[in-house]
This record gives structure tokens, sequence and C-alpha cells, in this order.
């Protein structure tokens, strides 16, 4: 559905038209090599920027034609039906909650440059060539404390301490198995691998309609910071030993807060003291939203680690604040300059808006001009005291919407519906801004 290809394109035909008129006119304006080639076999259509030799253009004898015209004998060039794909914004992404575009036939023409899944996949749809930012999910282990009967650290009681505690001594499992990972690896070199989501979020429970009973457990990939340094250490050295032009970079906190950035501080210190040298990122990766760090309740809550009962408290009104948001990107590349890292590229793989209980929310345009306003600070500030010096000292180098089809959140906040697979007014949001600035965003 996605490739680049039209059975009903005339072009093909007119162009086999014209040179043979051409060459019925002017014999002398066709240059033939040995092989029966014109001389651009410089260039592939649908490959931009790769180079390759005649003896690669050559087509089958059954597809190679020719034409006797008097003296001359010409040989026309084969027309492929494989056209260059279209620029795309580059830096704009969006987050896919299904591991298939199928059933949106739209995705392609928001122009987006990558996409998440949450997921690691070998051969992953690239709708318009778009990147697939591959992604590792990760959890610390946990015991059940005796009891009869036993605790469900699998499910219902996955998310309390005191039934859950962690392993001991710490370990953590990783998904999916190392095979697929280094397959996947082999399979898309030079890809971008995050290595977690969300380490910083502990487990939480889920409960009925009543509100009262926990029938479940909610999770990202909770883990302690100086676990989470070891577990960092062996997948890179995973994953770079099947693809050593891979580029590496840690989960997305959910947000820059001090509580968050002192977990990464734990993290970056706790690499060094066990491996003797600095944690080796190639791309810093952070998630943006503004939510509450509340232990008891909605929420990011508090990093695992951290005994503290609250955080940085924001009201629930500040969800889209944009100054607190401009804010916390401040703060994660100051983070970052203090570690010595201020050259490395920084995404936000994650933010968007969430919460539908505050009714100011509730409406396309609060949605849609967040994200805009997030579309245009990111593009557009600048600050070569924190950004990256490579990117004409831009703050940020890519992000990503949350999201693409998720509908458990704000309705208004998907670009498309997962009921109906058509582009929402968020969608078309999204899209004009992606087509209108094009030249900036491909860069």
């Amino acid at each position: 559905m996605f490739r680049n290809e039209r059975t009903d394109n005339p072009w093909p035909t007119l162009a086999f038209i014209g040179v043979l008129v051409v060459t019925l006119l002017f014999p002398g304006a066709i240059r033939s090599s040995a092989n029966g080639l014109s001389q651009t076999d410089d260039l592939q259509p649908g490959v931009p920027g790769v180079a390759v030799t005649a003896a690669d253009s050559v087509p089958p004898p059954a597809l190679q034609s020719r034409a006797a015209v008097g003296p001359y004998s010409v040989r026309l060039p084969l027309i492929s039906l494989n056209y260059p794909l279209p620029p795309l914004s580059r830096r704009l992404g969006y987050g896919l909650v299904v591991d298939s575009f199928s059933q949106y036939p739209e995705a392609a023409s928001l122009r987006a440059g990558w996409y998440v899944n949450w997921n690691v996949q070998q051969t992953p749809q690239r709708p318009n060539g778009m990147e697939f930012v591959q992604m590792v999910r990760l959890h610390q282990n946990l015991t059940p404390v005796p009891h009869n009967p036993p605790f469900l650290c699998d499910s219902s009681d996955a998310w309390d301490r005191s039934k859950c505690p962690y392993a001991t001594p710490a370990s953590y499992t990783f998904r999916p198995s190392a095979d697929v990972i280094t397959q996947a690896a082999d399979a898309n070199p030079g890809s971008l691998w995050l290595i977690g989501n969300e380490m910083d979020r502990r487990d939480w429970p889920i409960y009925d309609a009543s509100g009262t009973v926990v029938i479940g457990t909610g999770r990202q990939d909770e883990m302690l910071p100086e676990l989470y340094a070891t577990a960092y250490r062996d997948l890179y050295t995973l994953i770079k030993g099947a693809d050593p032009t891979a580029r590496l970079a840690i989960g997305g906190v959910i947000q820059a807060t001090p509580f968050r950035l002192d977990y990464l501080t734990e993290v970056w210190n706790a690499y060094q003291q066990q491996f003797g040298t600095s944690m080796p990122v190639d791309v810093w990766n952070v998630h943006n939203f503004i939510l509450q760090e509340k232990l008891c309740c909605h929420g990011a809550s508090i990093p695992p680690g951290n005994t503290a009962q609250t955080g940085t408290v924001y009201a629930d009104a500040d969800h889209v604040n944009m100054t607190i948001f401009a804010q916390q990107i401040r703060d994660f590349r100051a983070w970052m300059k203090a570690k010595g890292q201020q050259d490395k590229p920084l995404i936000v793989s994650e933010y968007g808006v969430l919460y539908s209980h505050v009714p100011a929310f509730n409406t396309a345009p609060a949605v849609q001009d967040f994200m805009i306003q997030t579309f245009d600070y990111f593009l557009n500030t600048k600050d070569c005291n924190l950004g990256y010096a490579a990117d004409q000292c831009r703050l940020v180098q890519r992000w990503n919407w949350y999201s693409f089809n998720d509908s458990s959140f704000n309705t208004f906040g998907k670009l498309f519906d997962p009921l109906t697979f058509q582009i929402t007014s968020t969608g078309a949001r999204f899209r004009e801004y992606s087509l209108k600035n094009l030249d900036a965003l491909g860069q």
C-alpha cells in the first residue's frame, strides 16, 4: 500500500514516445554505451543520493528495447516505476499504538519523518520511507512475599511492593529476546534504539468500575537507577555487537522535574561506578509531559528508589502550560551540559495532552493549539549556551506527538480515529503544519 508505485501513470508511455521522436529527428542526440544504457548511471530513481554502476542498472535482455532507424541502432533506456520518495518532515514524529498502518491509508499524507510503537521489529513498515525507532522494554524482577494464597506478582498484586518487592539480588528482564534484538539490529543498520520507556514510573493499581477493587496492574519499565545502568550496558553491548552503526538512547523519563533529573544523575553515577567510564549515549531522550508527582494519586508518581511522598506538584490546569513545557526542556539541556553532553542530539520521544478530566482541555482547539505551539517551540528555539551546535543551537532535534491513534486519553489528542481509521481534525492540523514547514522540518 505504501510502496511508491503507480500502475496508471501515463509518463512512462509518454517518455517512450518522446525518446523515439527525438531519435528519429535527431539521431545523434542519443549516446549509447556498450551495454545500451544512456550515460545516467549515477542516478537511481527512488534512492536519492545513492550511486549505482552501469552493471547494476542493466535490465535483463528480455526488457531491453531496440529500434532500427536507417543506419542507426538505438537502445531505449528502461523506464522505472520506482519514483523518488517524497520529502519528509524528519524532525516530526508520532507514537503508533498498533503494529501496522494497513488500516490507515492516509498515514503517509502526514509526511512525518519517524515513529515509535514501543517495540522492536525486524521488518517495520515505513510509509514514505519514514524512520522506525526501535525500543527494548525492561522491568526489574519482583518476588512475592510468602503468603497463602500466594500474592500475584504477575498481575493484580504486582504494583504493591509490600507484597511484591524487588527480587534479591537485583535482576531484570527485557523483551523481546536477545536473538530477536540482534536480528532486528542486523536487518536495520544505523537504527536508533531506545533502551526502556519511563523507567522512572512505578507500577500502579488498576481498579474496577467502582474504584475500590484492584483488578490489575499498570506498568511501564520500573527499575531502580543503579540497575538501569547495568541493563543499559548489557543492551548497549548486545546491540552494538550486532550493528556497530546503531545509535543508542536512554529510555525517556516522564518529565524533566528535579526528582526525574535526580533519577538520571543516579543512573549516570552508577554507570561510572560500575564500569569505570562515562555512560555511552549517542542520543539523549526525554518525555515532556506536565503531571503532578504524588505517590498516592494520578500523574507521574515518584521515581523508584525515592522515598518521598510528593515531588513537583503541578496543578492539573497546567497540563498544557507552555511556560512549564519550555522550562522542562531547558532544565534537561542544562542537565546534559553539566554532564558534558551538550554536543549530543536531544529528542522528545513522547508528549501530548492526556488529561480529559479538565473541561477546558476537552475541545479540539485547546489540544491542537497546544500541539502547534510545541511544534513552533521545538523548531524555532535556539540557545548556543545550551543547545546542539550542529543543529544551529536548537534545544531539541526531533519530537514525537502522542499519539497517532490512541483513544485511551484525551479524545482530541489522536491523529487518526482507531474505529473509523479516518484522519481527525487534529491529524489534519498536524499534516497542515508538516506540509507547510517541510523545508525546515526536513533538515
